[in-house]
């Protein structure tokens, strides 16, 4: 994403037919899921990546099929505060969304301490830790599939899936009852158990972000150089 150390960044411009409305919506969405930044109405920016690339050409490409016009740019900051603060901005908005992912495992296996406690387990409880399991899962992938920062945002991703990997643990124990067994290994993870918040809600500073308009994922052009 840099080069000789300096950042580069990939700005979309674009304009689409007023009406019908639908067309503004659905670029709006693509670029939500992008997580890309808006530095004004119509003129997006995400740190420069070939996987960007390649989906910010996807997505003028599919503005043009539409009618609208698109253009994209290779761009550096003048100003590095500037830039900081829309690269905090971009981090914010992807670090949430794992940080919510650790949250609700920090739930899930501190419940999982109380049932060791009174060695307690049945069909209900397994069909609730399942259903947390498969949610927080979906998380997981939501937060993924939003995530186009690659290495900066790496330690927040991997904190959420060695969470959830202790969850599976825990669970898969659970479910033969061997309580002495779960207790270890809840003990190992202590970190994990008892994180610090874990009662929180968290929220994304970004707000919600809205589902792709289909289940196809934005189909990714052979990559050429801006």
């Amino acid at each position: 994403m840099q080069e000789h150390g300096v950042m580069r960044w990939l700005q979309l411009t674009y304009k689409v037919p007023s009406e019908p409305s639908q067309k503004r919506v659905w670029v709006w969405r693509r670029l939500q899921n992008l997580g890309a930044y808006a530095l004004q109405n119509s003129v997006y920016l995400l740190p420069y990546s070939e996987e960007v690339e390649k989906l910010f050409r996807q997505l003028a490409h599919d503005i043009q099929e539409m009618g609208g016009e698109a253009s994209i740019f290779s761009v550096v900051a003048l100003d590095v505060a500037d830039e900081q603060r829309i690269l905090h901005a971009l981090l914010d908005c992807r670090n949430a969304d794992y940080n919510k992912v650790v949250k609700v495992c920090a739930r899930f296996l501190s419940r999982a301490v109380e049932l060791v406690e009174k060695q307690e387990w049945n069909d209900q409880l397994q069909a609730e830790f399942s259903e947390t399991l498969e949610k927080v899962h979906l998380s997981f992938r939501s937060a993924r599939r939003h995530d186009v920062l690659g290495s900066y945002t790496a330690i927040a991703r991997a904190s959420a899936a060695e969470a959830i990997a202790v969850c599976e643990q825990v669970f898969r124990v659970l479910q033969v009852r061997d309580f002495s067994r779960a207790r270890r290994l809840l003990e190992m993870n202590y970190e994990w158990t008892y994180h610090p918040s874990a009662s929180e809600e968290v929220g994304s500073p970004c707000g919600e972000q809205p589902e792709l308009a289909s289940d196809e994922p934005i189909s990714s052009p052979s990559s050429s150089r801006v």
